[in-house]
């Protein structure tokens, strides 16, 4: 990412058009020194490469996907692959307190609001949103269709506050001061600039949470002590199906480990690119984004140091169990297409329905065919191990089977 800081961008404390295209636009004339003209439209002038370790790799341009040849994986053995999974904390009472609003949100009474109708905090909002820092777009804020409720939020502290008033249909703009806690690094502390759309919105009329009659509606019991009982209940199962997460993706972080294979430089901007191509460029094309404005936000993704990392930990995965399927013979049978099938579709939103029918298409069948056999090769890998979680006596394979 640039450090340059020109003094406008995210800093400029002018008013909103109503839009991020009308935003953009004006952000662009002003960090280019000029002033837009019906009809034209200024392009964003980026700051030279960083100098970092991918500035001389990236893709020729943002949409063109590279012909590349892919690299050939050792299976790496599974014998002997042992890992720990940590403690979970207590939980906590913030964590019991905001599952209860969950609950309690999810029985109030809503109300469509009206295009130009102002929105509120407690609503419920749909936005599209974009992000500006230090004169570039921000890596991973283009979201579309994104739902939340308007309250205060610890991840980006005063956006919803920005946005009371705004009417629904058009946009604001909000500056933030992004925390410690922002996930790309190195804009930590950095005040940035969010083009935000009011999409859609509700208002959110909260029923009367400590009332017996209401907590009797929810099936948990019948005082508020019971209802809390219930709810911790239900968070300990949840953590305790995370903890069996927790110990697959250690177990995947071993064969990372063991996997023997050669990735370019280009093979992982490659990867990135699909990601990107999938996700934040659809809502910037349907905003009728330029192509080097595009490019943009691919280099954001493409100098992001934990984005390769992650690439880089997919594809070793991938090549790894690619490279075990074929040494250990694994077949997909209909019979073990069946059993993974749910779980093979669950992370692209489909029901197991929806998968079957998907499997009858011979535009879709292929993807599905490939997400299940990934599956297939995770859950024996996951039998070869041995799994240890700390505070509980006994090992247990990493299918779930106690072994001592």
């Amino acid at each position: 990412m640039s450090n340059r800081n020109d003094g406008k961008g995210a800093g400029s404390g002018r008013g909103s058009t109503g839009s991020i295209e009308g935003d953009r636009i004006r952000r662009m004339a002003e960090l280019n020194g000029g002033a837009t003209t019906q009809g034209q439209r200024p392009t964003l002038k980026g700051p030279p490469a960083s100098g970092g370790p991918v500035a001389s790799t990236r893709a020729p341009t943002a949409n063109q996907p590279r012909e590349l040849k892919l690299p050939t994986a050792k299976a790496p053995s599974l014998d002997g692959i042992q890992v720990s999974v940590p403690q979970d904390s207590a939980i906590s009472q913030e964590e019991l307190l905001m599952r209860f609003h969950e609950i309690v949100r999810s029985r109030a009474t809503t109300r469509d609001r009206a295009p130009g109708e102002p929105v509120q905090m407690g609503d419920n909002v749909i936005l599209d949103t974009l992000g500006y820092a230090e004169g570039r777009l921000i890596p991973f804020s283009a979201r579309g269709g994104l739902e939340l409720e308007m309250a205060p939020s610890d991840l980006m502290p005063g956006l919803c506050e920005g946005l009371v008033g705004t009417a629904v249909g058009s946009g604001q703009e909000v500056e933030v001061t992004l925390p410690e806690t922002y996930p790309v690094e190195s804009l930590r502390g950095v005040r940035a600039t969010f083009l935000v759309d009011v999409v859609a919105a509700q208002e959110v009329k909260m029923p009367d949470a400590e009332s017996d009659a209401f907590l009797r509606t929810l099936g948990r019991g019948n005082t508020l002590e019971a209802v809390m009982e219930s709810i911790a209940d239900e968070i300990a199962d949840e953590r305790a199906d995370d903890l069996w997460l927790e110990a697959q993706e250690r177990v995947l972080d071993e064969i990372v480990r063991r996997t023997e294979v050669d990735l370019t430089v280009e093979l992982v901007d490659e990867e990135i690119r699909q990601a990107w191509s999938a996700s934040e460029a659809r809502l910037l094309a349907a905003k009728d984004f330029a192509p080097d404005e595009l490019q943009e936000s691919l280099d954001g993704w493409l100098e992001d140091p934990n984005t390769r990392l992650e690439a880089e930990r997919r594809l070793r995965i991938a090549f790894g169990l690619k490279a075990i399927i074929e040494r250990d013979k694994l077949q997909l049978t209909p019979e073990k297409l069946d059993e993974v099938l749910e779980e093979a579709v669950a992370p692209a939103g489909l029901s197991l329905e929806e998968a079957r029918g998907a499997l009858a298409n011979p535009a879709t069948a292929e993807g599905i065919r490939n997400a299940a056999t990934q599956v297939m090769a995770v859950r024996y890998v996951m039998s070869k191990a041995q799994v240890r979680f700390e505070g509980v006596p006994g090992v247990f394979s990493g299918t779930g089977k106690q072994l001592r």
